[in-house]
């Protein structure tokens, strides 16, 4: 599966085009097209933090504008808030476009898990070659991400009444699949068309507070779409920049699955629409956010350019913290890391690249001390300096005024996802602990980056 929503026999994938525009292309096209030569497998991803240890942990607990969505299978998804004053209806559309998904999303799951028993879906064909650790997992993820999609659509649906506007319902569908694995395949189809329908919407929110609870989803989304791309044997993150779809693009795709009518006009954003109140309300430019990225970005490239150097693949393939894997998931993990390592040199070079055409100067790779002495501690360092990324990416992208910097850093924001959750599945902690990821600011993350920094 390449990430568009086909049914299970369908032959004839569909492209899905770049977000990146002008003023970024220059240098980030090259990225959008940074690509993995491996066909392995991989999942897994935590809200973890970087901090002097190899397994550190969050404890922020920002609010969003649609609430926590933080539903696990056994809890109920948070109450919504009432939206600030800057809340404005021009949003209503988009989110109703995003609720749309999510109601498919969530019929989807519902209806599957009630068809199939956990045994079957642990037996599926497609799980054929994974150990008992992955395919035992797998019910319970899919649950997970169930309660997410639900959470989604509860707190979307809140968030549009709230605004003044009417919430689109649930629809009628026909998913195709007849077999364990066919379900599998189209779980893995929804959730990268998820990744790369927020993508395209999230630059034409106004509201901030809306935007930033969208980046929460859309990373989560591509938390899913990693851990599905493992357990249908594809690479959880194909490309360096999660590439983005437009509206009229996912409906049409969406629509493959519904059979019930549907009133395009709901999405219907209008000409005359405000623009987006994205720039933070301080001197903090585009150039300096870029700069601040720039600098995790050198600091996840040389961690696993020198963690690669240090460990044979052997090495790591025996690392303690991989041996209640099986052999289809130790073998790809080499090969995942390196294909991470060349995302993060690729993000490098192109923030550089595109600071330099802003007028900007771009800051350079300091010396860094990364504190593991073992596989295990690598692959522990790996799983917090990703989560780390996720957290700082939300955290910054509301603040970028410039269109295509948006875009680009929203489809750099996903990629770390789905790395988080290849680390966080190795690690044997949850690929997607909670329904909407949180943000952390630019002092909170400089801190916990500066802990590995020894010489700027």
């Amino acid at each position: 599966m390449d990430g568009t929503m086909t049914r299970p026999h369908d032959a004839d994938g569909r492209t899905r085009r770049t977000v990146l525009g002008a003023t970024v292309s220059l240098a980030a096209i090259g990225l959008a097209g940074c690509s993995s030569n491996d066909d392995g497998a991989g999942g897994g991803a935590s809200t973890d933090e970087m901090e002097p240890t190899p397994t550190p942990t969050a404890t922020d607990t920002p609010t969003d504008a649609m609430g926590d969505m933080t539903a696990t299978p056994t809890e109920e998804p948070t109450e919504t808030p009432t939206p600030t004053e800057s809340m404005a209806a021009p949003d209503v559309p988009i989110l109703n476009y995003a609720l749309t998904l999510e109601h498919l999303e969530n019929a989807f799951y519902r209806d599957g898990l009630e068809e199939f028993a956990d045994d079957e879906l642990m037996e599926a064909d497609v799980l054929s070659n994974f150990g008992e650790t992955v395919r035992m997992e797998v019910p319970e993820y899919l649950a997970t991400v169930g309660a997410h999609e639900k959470a989604h659509v509860d707190a979307l649906t809140a968030t549009v009444e709230k605004l003044g506007g009417t919430p689109v319902g649930e629809g009628e569908y026909d998913f195709g699949y007849e077999t364990p694995s066919e379900f599998l395949a189209v779980a893995q189809a929804l959730e990268n068309t998820g990744v790369a329908a927020y993508a395209g919407a999230a630059p034409q929110v106004v509201n901030n507070d809306i935007l930033a609870a969208a980046a929460g989803i859309h990373s989560v989304e591509a938390r899913h779409a990693s851990f599905l791309n493992l357990i249908n044997g594809d690479n959880p993150y194909p490309k360096g920049v999660d590439e983005a779809k437009s509206i009229d693009e996912v409906l049409e795709i969406a629509g493959g699955f519904v059979t019930s009518e549907v009133d395009p006009s709901v999405y219907d954003t209008g000409e005359d629409r405000p623009s987006h109140d994205r720039k933070a309300d301080n001197d903090v430019t585009d150039v300096n956010v870029l700069n601040y990225a720039l600098t995790l970005e050198h600091l996840e490239n040389a961690f696993y350019r020198e963690g690669l150097e240090t460990f044979s693949d052997e090495q790591i393939m025996n690392a303690d913290a991989l041996m209640n894997f099986g052999s289809e998931v130790r073998m790809a993990v080499p090969d995942h890391l390196r294909t991470a390592g060349a995302h993060e040199a690729a993000h490098v070079s192109a923030i550089a690249d595109t600071i330099e055409k802003l007028g900007g100067t771009p800051v350079e790779e300091a010396t860094y001390d990364f504190g593991y002495e073992t596989p295990s501690e690598f692959l522990g360092v790996a799983k917090a300096l990703e989560n780390t990324g996720v957290a700082a990416y939300k955290g910054a992208a509301p603040t970028v005024s410039n269109d295509d910097v948006f875009a680009a850093a929203i489809g750099i924001h996903s990629v770390e996802a789905r790395h988080a959750s290849f680390l966080n599945e190795i690690n044997a902690s949850s690929p997607f602990p909670k329904g909407v990821d949180e943000p952390k600011t630019m002092n909170e993350v400089k801190e916990i980056a500066g802990q590995f920094i020894v010489d700027e």
